[in-house]
């Protein structure tokens, strides 16, 4: 997908608006959830060590409680947290971990005061997702830093540019596959707001792992994934706002207007009428046709009944159809699909046009139809009727 330089700075100010300053410790807040959390943790060499908890907002740190170690190097705390949130749990000179807590959880703790990257932390499945991306974060950031010690150490020798050549494939080699991690992590954990961080992670200052001018359909598919789960959260909505953002620049620009055929369709993850999770590639080694609609507009349902036929057509073969609605009143939606008799699956984030999956796919009318191969590409877009037939015909019977 093409990107222009404005979304990138768009992402990028949002990359950077998520790097918090430290605020004073708030007032008496409005506990919503009633929910007392506990933190238990013990500290190698922490005897007397001060243990500072501060909530991560999306602008600035808010210290939530400090606590010392007593003689044992032991500590425990209890808050009470009005939603789940990410946390940074600072001890020592310089340690801290990431922690995202829901209410209610009870978490233990352990860390090393003179080797802070190494902890670990259980009773909160946030957490421990964390955990694990900051492992390996911490050993991808150790194999780059050596390539770059090794890089220096050689900078004057004979043989450099032959030297330079292998660290550039060592640095590459480590770099992407981090990224690729990082990829699995946000695509198995759709769910979770971890993923953010995921998102967001550097392998130093100014190196992103995911740039977005050119993994722009990775900031979508986090947006619909977490839009759909924790909308409440101030960083998803910052997301969600300038991942609009950007797409009304790219609508406004004929040169990157639309998805095109022989591209990757861009993954999502919304949620289906039960409340269940679902995401598009779920269905990759299928024919799917990906329809837009809403249960209000009266074009949409006409169009269902052309799906109904390519359903009754090829629905032994290799075919899946997913609907997405832009409706934003459930009973409208659930009504509409028994109505027609739309037996395939559905999905909807109930945002109307604020849905960030017609985000993703530039969806400016209903219907609004896109058919995807078993390997996931874009084969045609923009299908209705009888054509649209004829192009499953096509594809499913030769």
């Amino acid at each position: 997908m093409k990107v222009s330089n404005s979304i990138v700075i768009f992402l990028l100010a949002l990359m950077f608006s998520l790097s918090c300053t430290r605020k004073e410790a708030p007032g008496n807040k409005l506990n919503l959830s009633g929910l007392a959390t506990e933190i238990r943790g013990s500290l190698i060499e922490g005897a007397g060590a001060s243990v500072l908890l501060e909530e991560m907002g999306a602008r600035e740190y808010i210290p939530v409680d400090t606590v010392e170690c007593d003689a044992s190097g032991s500590f425990s705390m209890e808050f009470f947290p009005e939603q789940v949130a990410f946390y940074v749990l600072r001890y020592g000179q310089s340690g801290y971990s990431t922690l995202l807590i829901e209410p209610g959880e009870s978490l233990v703790f352990s860390g090393n005061i003179s080797d802070p990257g190494i902890y670990t932390v259980s009773g909160s499945p946030g957490s421990e997702l964390l955990r694990d991306l900051a492992r390996e974060h911490k050993h991808t950031l150790e194999g780059l830093g050596e390539i770059g010690r090794l890089n220096r150490e050689h900078l004057y020798s004979p043989d450099y540019a032959e030297k330079k050549q292998q660290f550039d494939q060592q640095f590459d080699s480590i770099s992407s596959g981090f990224r690729d991690y990082s990829l699995s992590f946000i695509h198995d954990n759709p769910g979770s707001p971890a993923i953010l961080i995921a998102l967001y992670n550097l392998y130093g200052q100014g190196l992103p792992v995911f740039n977005p001018q050119t993994d722009l359909e990775v900031y979508q598919f986090v947006d619909s994934a977490l839009m759909t789960s924790h909308s409440n959260l101030e960083a998803v909505s910052l997301l969600h706002a300038q991942v609009n953002e950007a797409k009304q620049i790219m609508n406004s620009d004929p040169a990157i207007r639309g998805i095109q055929k022989g591209e990757i369709a861009p993954d999502f993850v919304s949620s289906r009428p039960d409340g269940s999770e679902l995401a598009l590639s779920d269905l990759k080694g299928n024919y799917v046709l990906l329809g837009f609609w809403a249960g209000w507009s009266g074009l949409s349902r006409e169009e269902n009944a052309t799906l109904k036929k390519a359903a009754e057509l090829y629905g032994e073969k290799n075919f899946r159809i997913l609907q997405v609605s832009l409706d934003d009143d459930r009973d409208t939606w659930t009504g509409s699909i028994t109505e027609d008799g739309l037996e395939w699956e559905h999905v909807s984030e109930l945002m109307r046009w604020d849905s960030p999956v017609a985000a993703i796919y530039q969806v400016e009318k209903i219907p609004y139809n896109v058919i995807i191969d078993p390997n996931g590409r874009v084969v045609a877009a923009d299908l209705y009727g009888e054509k649209l037939l004829n192009t499953l015909d096509n594809l499913l019977n030769n």
